[in-house]
């Protein structure tokens, strides 16, 4: 599939640290990963990764709390407008 991907989404960690290396040394691509499921998010960094890319890690899991954040109390406003 051609175009620009924003997200890339991995069977399991072997195929997505596979394909992270390759996009990483052959590409020159910037990388930054969470690991989603748990209560928060946990941060995945290489000891190769460059300051760049973990900065971006951390980026990418305050946008996701915050996100989450948000849409839980957007959830709680409707249900107290249900329930008034």
């Amino acid at each position: 599939m051609a175009g620009d991907a924003d997200i890339l989404l991995v069977p399991d960690l072997e195929a997505g640290n596979m394909l992270a290396k390759e996009l990483i040394y052959l590409a020159k691509a910037d990388a930054a990963g969470i690991v989603l499921g748990a209560r928060v998010p946990i941060i995945l960094t290489s000891r190769a990764d460059n300051p760049r890319s973990r900065l971006a890690s951390c980026a990418v899991a305050a946008l996701y709390v915050h996100r989450n954040r948000v849409v839980t109390q957007a959830q709680d406003a409707i249900w107290d407008i249900q329930h008034a």
